[in-house]
């Protein structure tokens, strides 16, 4: 992920004299031009992105070399609890010699659905 310093360096590099004058907001936010636009990353299948789950399960699914079930991370993105995909993500990560960091994923992300339900429930019969 390319950091906030980065991205405005490229949008600098590409801002010509001519453009500086006729600066707008649709200019200022063009992200087609960055290294982690989705659309470079995925081609043309997921170009309509207008949601920021959509952008996550996007990510999600690069990060985890998995981008034939990119839909199924933007559907885990917009309905999951984040915390969840983020611990998973992380446990994930740290396997780096895994040959299939999706299923590891997906089974983590199970594992922590089961733990948060059983949380809920704890807290449900102490109340």
């Amino acid at each position: 992920m390319d950091s906030i310093k980065d991205i405005v360096s490229q949008f600098r590099k590409d801002n010509t004299p001519q453009e500086k004058e006729d600066l707008n907001q649709s200019k200022l936010f063009d992200t087609s031009k960055l290294k982690t636009n989705p659309n470079k990353m995925f081609g043309n299948k997921h170009k309509y992105i207008s949601k920021e789950y959509q952008s996550y399960g996007l990510r999600l699914a690069g990060k985890l070399d998995d981008k034939e079930r990119a839909t199924m991370y933007i559907k885990w993105a917009k309905e999951k609890p984040r915390a969840v995909l983020e611990r998973a993500l992380s446990f994930t990560i740290d396997y780096p010699s895994a040959k299939d960091k999706s299923r590891i994923f997906m089974w983590k992300v199970k594992e922590l659905e089961k733990e948060h339900e059983e949380n809920k429930s704890k807290k449900k019969q102490h109340h």
